[in-house]
């Protein structure tokens, strides 16, 4: 089978060449709003950057071109056939960045993907990072193996890599079932497969919400009362949910990342990186560097370092702004329906899937979207809304949930649907989910049971 495009594939020479794809992975995760502080921390401690001020009497798509000749063709220039200013391999990573972002509080993907790095390289990485994408913010898995797979990773790989996800801290995350998550937990407290703990989560979790419950338990595994009060000691400082201690909703204003506008009756896709300042090198240590004479060694490798971590950066930031583009604007094309007409229109796809459409790694898109937001004439919506995974007939759940929505509206409030007549409803309409399903989205949705809505 013929894999997709790597990302080094998908890099051109001269950014192959040089050493910043390390930084540009690194960005490509980063909001708009963090890159913004990246860069001005950059600044702050790089005494070869300088931001440049827009001139007002060019027009924006004239300063776009000249930012592009400055920060790309100019930059790169600099490195090609000029042996003063090459450097060893060890430069990257003493001058990262990255380093200089103000610390801040960890979100959920940010902090699976750090141990994620340090665990897996290559192959099992791009695993990772998408199994990490999908992963929502109480640590539920939100696609499946088999989705995720879609004939590009062996389902062995994938479920391998889940079940290592499940013992970084927060340990549980990527879980499909709730008891995946209270496993895992009960395994990294060192609890063995034999245990009361372990056996009643994986065997008997049901039967702790039950009248009769603890006593089928005791009979089962034929154990003491005592015994069984310890177990449920335990379970009960588990936490079925475990990425909600990394995942908190921005507080007051979401700063878009993407925005997707009406221009002269179009809808136009943009990246929103107005306030991200446009950096270059300072003329004069360029010319320092091309002649160092009135340099002393140090000073020499001090500044061709700085200047390293500067083109590294630069370089990155362009390459970043170029896939994000890219990225809209086939998101924009995809979902054009979505757009106009709204949610029913909504079309169900993958990251897996819409890479392909990209031709570029899965990776590449999970990096893209993690943790940004898309403005539309629809609302504001995490970039993540827009890549779900078909249910059975090709439909979004998003689209199957606001039928049990519309269908429950109409319904005579003397005697509402049950979860079955809804699921037979949806049949009727194409739609073929279980009455586990339907019960499951209509508890999402925050609508009570039939007996609930009932008006008497």
């Amino acid at each position: 089978m013929t894999r997709d495009k790597s990302i080094y594939q998908e890099t051109s020479l001269r950014y192959f060449l040089l050493p910043s794809l390390t930084y540009y992975l690194k960005l490509l995760a980063l909001p708009n709003v963090e890159l913004e502080g990246l860069i001005q921390a950059e600044i702050d401690s790089n005494p070869l950057l300088e931001e440049i001020t827009p001139e007002p009497e060019l027009e924006d798509t004239q300063m776009v071109k000249k930012q592009e000749n400055i920060d790309e063709l100019g930059i790169l220039d600099l490195y090609t056939g000029d042996s003063t200013i090459t450097d060893d391999s060890n430069i990257e990573e003493e001058f990262d960045p990255m380093e200089n972002i103000p610390a801040q509080n960890d979100k959920l993907y940010d902090y699976l993907m750090r141990q994620a790095e340090r665990k897996f390289k290559d192959r099992d990485l791009e695993i990772a990072e998408l199994i990490i994408s999908n992963i929502e913010d109480d640590g539920y898995l939100a696609v499946s193996p088999e989705e995720l797979s879609q004939g590009d990773y062996k389902i062995e790989d994938i479920q391998r890599i889940r079940k290592e996800i499940q013992l970084f801290d927060p340990p549980g995350c990527a879980w499909r079932e709730i008891k995946e998550a209270l496993l895992a937990q009960l395994e990294k407290l060192g609890y063995p497969q034999d245990s009361v703990e372990y056996i009643i989560v994986r065997d008997y979790l049901p039967l702790l919400n039950h009248t009769n419950g603890d006593r089928e338990i005791l009979k089962k595994l034929n154990i003491g009362e005592e015994r069984l009060n310890g177990a449920k000691r335990v379970l009960m400082k588990l936490d079925p949910r475990p990425g909600l201690r990394y995942s908190s909703a921005p507080s007051g204003y979401i700063i878009p990342d993407f925005i997707i506008s009406w221009q002269d009756d179009n809808l136009v896709a943009q990246v929103n990186d107005d306030n991200i300042p446009r950096i270059r090198i300072k003329a004069q240590y360029i010319e320092k560097i091309k002649h160092p004479e009135n340099l002393t060694s140090e000073e020499l490798e001090f500044l061709k370092k700085k200047l390293q971590s500067a083109k590294n950066l630069i370089v990155a930031i362009e390459k970043r702004r170029k896939t994000l583009s890219k990225i809209i604007n086939n998101l924009l094309e995809y979902q054009r329906e979505y757009f106009l007409k709204g949610p029913n229109y909504l079309k169900p796809i993958t990251m897996v899937e819409f890479a392909k459409r990209l031709g570029v790694n899965p990776s590449t898109v999970s990096r893209a979207v993690a943790n940004k937001y898309i403005e539309s004439p629809r609302g504001i919506h995490k970039a993540k809304f827009f890549f779900t995974a078909p249910i059975g007939n090709k439909m979004d759940k998003r689209y199957v949930m606001e039928k049990i929505k519309e269908i429950i509206e109409h319904e005579d409030k003397n005697s509402p649907f049950s979860d079955s007549q809804i699921a037979k409803k949806l049949i009727r309409l194409g739609i073929i989910i279980s009455r586990r399903t339907v019960t499951k989205y209509r508890e999402q949705l925050n609508i009570p049971s039939n007996q609930c809505r009932r008006i008497i």
